[in-house]
């Protein structure tokens, strides 16, 4: 059906309240589409607004934010030169829905639910005390989540202070700078609102929002304009005369409305942007700079503590290569040979030097620079024998002297490399030794057994 004014023959559809919950008769209430300015639907009890709905904006009325396609019911809203009216078709046809103005004013769709048997609340067009018309007085504006709810719009300050100060907001705000219809006022974008009560306004659907600027700028009375349609990026102009009434913040799907404004309060407009703008570009850089400051000092941190820590193994590995070497050194009377006069006896421990391997270790044939060749074990790396082991060795084999023991020439100890250099036996191996020698002395094979595990 169609919510609204037939303005050829008169005709008003609207709905008005019972009574009571059990009394049909005429209550108190009406909700109709009021014609005067842009159209709207307003709430009356009895002769006094108590709510309003907003002009459309094209995609729906300003003051119902929430409304937006749904799978329950599509909506539109008509205004042409015979006709001007709201009206909705369900999506679904098994749905049956119904919107109800109750005997307490409150305006509300419901559904019927076939399960139970009964009617639930699906929507209500009053969310909050912010839809009380005009809670807030003139050029004042309310924000459900701020305490106080009410507060002045830039620009203004309460009419009377005292009252707003006790809570009582009913009389608004007043500019603070009074309107003289200057040639260098100007205008202030409130982004997110409700738009105005728009019984004094006055609109033409075919003006650009420059054309828009320029007309109210022209006319005096003039106090603010915005776009009729928010379409496709907005067309239409809209204009209000006289006081700005019944405005509400949203936190989505609130309009953008310019107010005039003095010449003076435009330069402390601008003044207040340039200087918060320059006051988020300092917190900006201020915080960019400390967290930055910040991660420097998280790095140079991290970095020393790390060079602390390989410093100290560091030190803690060259100690322990000292300490080896000295204490080596200490209980051993050997020559300690030059790790590098060995790499060269050995041609650089060369696999063609290699003379056999061992469980310790390979041993390799070497020749020092006066011609004497030798023999390297070279204590494996992957070998579980440690210095204690290595030292008891070299003490065993240095304090023997027999003609069956080969003879330990000395070691060398550089860094984690161990070696024992022995005289080179050119004859023969151990094992002919020991089982192909006819031993003179049965105390002689206990000295090549020693020979063995030295080897």
């Amino acid at each position: 059906m169609k919510f609204g004014r037939n303005t050829v023959t008169g005709l008003d559809r609207y709905l008005s309240s019972w009574k009571s919950t059990d009394d049909p008769s005429k209550g108190n209430f009406t909700y109709r589409l009021d014609p005067s300015g842009f159209p709207q639907l307003i709430l009356r009890s009895g002769l006094a607004v108590t709510f309003r709905s907003g002009p459309w904006n094209g995609l729906r009325f300003s003051g119902f934010p929430e409304i937006r396609s749904n799978p329950v019911y599509k909506y539109a809203f008509v205004v042409n030169e015979e006709e001007m009216y709201y009206t909705y078709e369900l999506v679904n046809s098994s749905v049956i829905s119904r919107l109800v103005l109750n005997p307490n004013g409150y305006v509300q769709r419901f559904t019927w639910i076939d399960r139970t048997r009964g009617w639930i609340l699906y929507s209500s067009a009053q969310k909050d005390d912010c839809d009380s018309y005009a809670l807030c007085g003139a050029y004042g504006s309310c924000n459900i989540n701020h305490s106080p709810k009410c507060t002045c719009m830039k620009g203004f300050v309460p009419k009377f202070p005292n009252e707003w100060n006790m809570v009582d907001w009913s009389n608004g705000c007043v500019r603070s700078t009074p309107l003289d219809c200057h040639k260098d006022e100007g205008f202030v974008k409130y982004s997110g609102v409700k738009l105005p009560d728009t019984r004094n306004s006055w609109f033409n659907e075919n003006m650009s929002l420059k054309e828009c600027a320029s007309m109210c700028l022209r006319n005096c009375s003039c106090t603010a304009y915005t776009n009729s349609d928010i379409r496709n990026g907005g067309s239409g102009c809209l204009l209000w005369f006289g006081d700005l009434i019944d405005i509400r913040e949203f936190a989505e799907n609130g309009q953008e409305l310019y107010v005039r404004m003095a010449a003076s309060e435009l330069d402390a407009f601008s003044s207040s942007n340039s200087s918060f703008k320059k006051r988020r570009k300092q917190i900006i850089i201020i915080s960019v700079s400390i967290l930055g400051v910040l991660l420097l000092i998280v790095v140079l941190t991290l970095y020393i503590v790390k060079k602390k820590k390989l410093k100290r193994n560091g030190k803690i590995k060259h100690h322990l290569k000292e300490g080896e070497a000295n204490e080596s050194q200490e209980h051993l009377e050997l020559p300690l040979f030059d790790l590098a006069a060995l790499l060269s006896a050995t041609n650089n421990f060369s696999s063609d030097n290699k003379l056999g391997e061992g469980g310790f270790g390979p041993v390799y044939k070497g020749i020092l620079l006066e011609g004497q060749e030798i023999a390297v074990k070279r204590l494996s790396k992957n070998s579980r024998q440690g210095l204690n082991e290595f030292k008891n060795e070299v003490e065993s084999i240095a304090k023997l002297q027999h003609r069956n023991l080969v003879k330990l020439l000395g070691c060398c100890i550089h860094g984690n490399e161990r070696m024992l250099i022995y005289e080179y036996m050119p004859n023969k191996s151990l094992d002919f030794f020991i089982f192909g020698l006819v031993l003179l002395n049965p105390n002689d094979f206990y000295y090549v057994f020693l020979f063995s595990y030295a080897c």
